[in-house]
């Protein structure tokens, strides 16, 4: 049996090689919504701790500037939870891309394998002919 090459495999490998980008891309997006998630938690803690602390103060003048900067926090956390709901659509984003990119390889891999079924055969049909060739020329031969 001769070696046999998919007749499409550097469209496989390219498939491949961007499944791996997909890959490497949702882990890196995945990454950064856990730093947006972080640095939400870490706002809210903050927030969390500033109301504790105004319920110790009694001056007016230490209230007022830990109302101003609550609120300051208020729309930290708001802009934060905006950008981690962005974060959280662009690591949906590259989930679907990565799983498109995980099918079309599978395409190319179930067309390789069919590619592969359809050359063995053919050579075992041909093999079969030339056995077939051989046995009726050797019968020929036995009657003369």
């Amino acid at each position: 049996m001769a070696n046999y090459t998919f007749s499409m495999e550097k469209v496989l490998d390219w498939r491949s090689d961007t499944e791996e980008e997909k890959k490497k891309n949702l882990a890196q997006v995945q990454q950064n919504k856990l730093q947006q998630e972080t640095i939400l938690q870490r706002l809210i803690g903050e927030n969390i701790k500033i109301k504790n602390d105004s319920l110790t103060t009694s001056r007016i003048d230490v209230l007022r500037r830990q109302n101003l900067y609550k609120d300051m926090i208020d729309e930290k956390i708001i802009h934060q939870k905006n950008v981690v709901n962005k974060a959280e659509k662009n690591v949906e984003v590259a989930r679907i891309a990565l799983m498109e990119a995980h099918k079309d390889r599978k395409v190319m891999e179930k067309l390789r394998e069919k590619e592969y079924t359809f050359t063995m055969e053919q050579e075992k049909q041909d093999e079969q002919k030339q056995l077939d060739e051989m046995a009726a020329l050797s019968f020929g031969k036995s009657f003369y």
